[in-house]
């Protein structure tokens, strides 16, 4: 989901079809109008993100339909910058922040995130 983002944000496009392929519901609504308010604000995103995620949890234990997921985000490498002109954009910086994702299994048997959540830069 994460690289998915991290591509739209490039153009930007709140309408990328990879952001589908692995959000749904309020997850994929959050992305979207991330990307938006990004692409309003004649700004793009650049660089890329760190990832290291690891499954905490798993429900039902056997068969399941949901997973937690935690990890440390390290988004220094990658930043907004002014996409056409205008006054000067001074992004802050990133660093490593703990981020939680529920996964859950689709009727088509797919996984797509539901829910996430990052904290501030420091946290993990």
């Amino acid at each position: 989901m994460w690289r998915a983002y991290v591509a739209a944000l490039t153009t930007p496009d709140p309408a990328s079809p990879d952001l589908a392929k692995y959000a749904t519901g309020d997850a994929l609504k959050t992305l979207t109008a991330g990307i938006q308010s990004v692409k309003d604000q004649g700004l793009k995103g650049t660089g890329n993100v760190a990832l290291a995620p690891k499954i905490t949890a798993v429900t039902p234990t056997t068969a399941p339909t949901e997973i937690e997921i935690t990890d440390c985000l390290d988004d220094s490498a990658s930043q907004l910058v002014r996409a056409s002109p205008g006054p000067a954009y001074s992004d802050e910086p990133g660093g490593r922040r703990l981020t939680k994702a529920t996964v859950n299994r689709q009727a088509d048997g797919t996984w797509k995130v539901s829910g996430f959540g990052a904290q501030q830069v420091g946290t993990c």
